[in-house]
């Protein structure tokens, strides 16, 4: 009975002591904690004619698809092309329902999260040209995303990078515009619990 005793408690405190480990290598890193993802950035984008100060948000639907909007300001420096622009879209993140379905997410957890954050987006553009205000007319944006974590868990500060090819009708000319951004910003992302799906539902009693 004694040595019984005594295994079972060495076979507690194992398991008591590999939990954490288990638990930060699940392959969701609280990704799961809620279903909508929320996000703000603030950093540089660096375009044709100088850097500007970039700005940017997102909402993701299970860190997978949503929208966002991005942001850029030359804060009255002359040397920009553009002087603003503001873009809007939507945003698909393919790799994480995939990997993690096809029991990919071993960790680590920080490589597991900046694979995952892989994004292409699609939306409109408004810029104002130096010495103009933003034109009415919008192009086609194009854009990838990559965010770098600085902790290992879904909720907290990124390194995010941005590539985005700006696509424009030149009236003018009758030719097609092409612009490139490329933005770096320190990004905060929050997992937050709607419950969008069983929005519905109800607690049986």
């Amino acid at each position: 009975m004694r040595r019984t005793g005594f295994a079972l408690a060495a076979a507690t405190a194992a398991l008591t002591a590999t939990a954490p480990a288990r638990a930060e290598g699940d392959g969701v890193y609280g990704r799961l904690d809620g279903d909508l993802e929320l996000r703000a950035e603030a950093g540089a984008g660096f375009a044709s004619g100088g850097p500007a100060l970039a700005a940017g948000a997102a909402a993701l639907y299970l860190n997978t698809a949503g929208v966002y909007a991005h942001y850029t300001d030359a804060l009255g420096s002359h040397g920009a092309d553009v002087t603003r622009s503001i873009a809007a879209g939507l945003i698909l993140q393919p790799f994480f329902l995939a990997r993690y379905g096809s029991d990919f997410e071993h960790g680590p957890a920080r490589l597991d999260l900046l694979v995952d954050s892989f994004g292409l987006e699609i939306g409109s553009f408004w810029a104002a040209p130096r010495g103009f205000g933003l034109r009415a007319a919008p192009g086609l944006e194009l854009a990838a995303t990559l965010a770098v974590p600085l902790l290992a868990r879904a909720s907290g500060p990124f390194l995010a990078f941005r590539g985005a090819l700006r696509l424009r009708q030149d009236d003018a000319a009758g030719a097609v515009d092409r612009a490139g951004l490329l933005s770096l910003t320190l990004s905060f992302h929050q997992v937050i619990p709607i419950h969008l799906v069983d929005a519905g539902d109800r607690t049986a009693r």
